[in-house]
């Protein structure tokens, strides 16, 4: 049979991140979304891997688009408009002998001033050099409920 009818093996217990490194996990993507709002590059440098990947997937009828996180940060650098993105209750996997965490959190995304997405990110990040970056990003949305409006400031 195929790898799907393999029952699930019960995960191995794997030394996890501490909790000083899952904050400065949490520090880094709010510092990169921080960096959407000011629109600089050099606060971009400061939490992310140009090179890394991202997939992001709009509200519909948008078809998903992939790029670069350098792309992207190009893209938002030359937008106009304001952008506020928050997360929240973010989920931490962190794997620190493997350098390696991922980071779920729902999200809503203010563009000059009005709740313009809500949904659901995914960041990657990588240890590189002692400092933790993101290198892939993923993020799935749709337009928000009247409530949601409202509610998400």
């Amino acid at each position: 049979m195929g790898w799907l009818s393999t029952p699930a093996q019960p995960r191995a217990s794997l030394p996890l991140a501490s909790p000083e490194e899952v904050d400065e996990i949490v520090a880094v993507i709010q510092g990169f979304l921080a960096a959407m709002s000011t629109k600089s590059r050099v606060d971009f440098e400061k939490h992310c891997v140009r090179a890394g990947g991202m997939s992001l997937a709009p509200p519909a009828p948008t078809l998903p688009r992939f790029c670069t996180i350098g792309s992207f940060v190009e893209h938002i650098t030359a937008v106009d408009a304001e952008i506020d993105e928050r997360i929240w209750d973010p989920e931490v996997m962190a794997y620190e002998a493997g350098n390696l965490a991922a980071v779920w959190a729902p999200f809503r995304a203010k563009i000059n001033g009005v709740v313009d997405h809500v949904g659901v990110e995914l960041f990657i990040l990588h240890k590189l050099n002692g400092e933790w970056k993101v290198t892939g990003l993923a993020d799935s949305c749709r337009r928000p409920t009247e409530e949601e409006r409202l509610s998400l400031v």
